[in-house]
């Protein structure tokens, strides 16, 4: 074969490359998040990664930055940045995907589902399937669900078992409205706040509780600073894969397969790590002096009855009938 036979053959098979929307040789993703290298969070990705990277034969390499290194520890930073393409991939919480799509708070919904098993079930369905379809008018394209956990409430005062004894709590959430008006309807006194300022709070008084998973609670070491632990799994805190949706798009078909099928077993591995390691956990705060109180579901009809009007008061801002759907899914 003659040098123009084979430098036309070359060039052509650059233009096959280019329009299927792969490069020559290992194309490098970042993929960021939030938590660290001793996070559930950070062990899904490292599943991913290695799935991909063995089921694409190389073709595609995935690079994890922890503390989203590449958005200054900045989570809504990191969000736009993956939204613009400048990072490729990331683990992102329902609750900040809210701010961009109002429909997501569903999963927030108090008491919503009562444990892992009935919340991946409903993920896993057509209402999962749903939310993250709304995904790519955003610039993004969620391929699988993780989890944050179910969060819990510490504080410094009393053991929490009856909404008496919330009452007048000055209790530090995120700051989305619904969970400043979920505290304020359970009779508490709820305020946002920069998280990393939150233990000198806890410390000083300036705030007597918050609401976080266990995960969290552990590795900020707020038992330092909490003397109560209730499990009442009041809301659900799922995580996103995302990627970005132009690059989403270059994808072949069979590469799209490749990493929603990888993505939904790293998934997969990360839910059942965060739900078996909550026994080890709640021992690990026992042990180091939090007393715990475990609500069972009957003595939370109380709880449920006040927050009830949060289901009302967001069902136009979700969407019509979605929560209704939500919860007629789970009876």
């Amino acid at each position: 074969m003659n040098l123009i036979k084979i430098t036309a053959l070359l060039a052509i098979a650059s233009i096959v490359l280019s329009c299927s929307g792969q490069s020559e040789g290992p194309q490098e993703l970042k993929v960021s998040l939030i938590l660290g290298e001793n996070s559930d969070w950070y062990r899904g990705v490292a599943r991913f990664k290695q799935l991909i990277e063995e089921r694409t034969s190389g073709r595609y390499r995935i690079k994890i930055f922890p503390h989203a290194q590449l958005a200054g520890g900045v989570q809504r930073t990191e969000l736009e940045m993956v939204q613009s393409g400048v990072i490729d991939m990331s683990m992102e919480s329902s609750i900040l995907l809210s701010l961009i799509e109002p429909q997501m708070s569903v999963l927030s919904l108090p008491w919503l589902f009562d444990d892992y098993d009935e919340a991946d079930r409903i993920l896993e369905g057509s209402l999962g399937h749903e939310l993250l379809d709304m995904l790519p008018r955003k610039e993004l394209v969620g391929l699988a669900y993780g989890v944050n956990g179910f969060r819990q409430i510490t504080n410094s005062r009393n053991a929490l078992c009856t909404p008496d004894d919330i009452k007048g709590m000055k209790i530090r959430v995120p700051a989305i409205k619904m969970y400043i008006d979920i505290f304020k309807l359970l009779g508490a006194d709820p305020s946002s706040m920069n998280f990393g300022e939150l233990p000198i709070a806890l410390a000083q008084g300036t705030m007597d509780g918050q609401e976080n998973p266990l995960s969290v609670i552990y590795s900020a070491g707020l038992f330092e600073v909490q003397k109560h632990l209730t499990i009442w799994n009041y809301s659900y805190d799922p995580v996103i894969l995302c990627i970005n949706r132009r690059l989403w798009e270059s994808f072949t078909t069979m590469t799209r397969e490749i990493f929603i099928e990888c993505a939904r077993e790293a998934m997969r591995y990360e839910r059942d790590l965060v739900a078996l390691g909550e026994t080890a956990l709640t021992d690990s705060l026992e042990a180091r002096g939090m007393d715990i109180t475990t609500l069972p579901l009957e003595s939370l009809d109380e709880f449920r009855r006040l927050v009830e009007p949060v289901y009302k008061d967001y069902a136009d801002e979700m969407g019509g009938d979605l929560t209704e759907r939500f919860r007629d899914a789970v009876k």
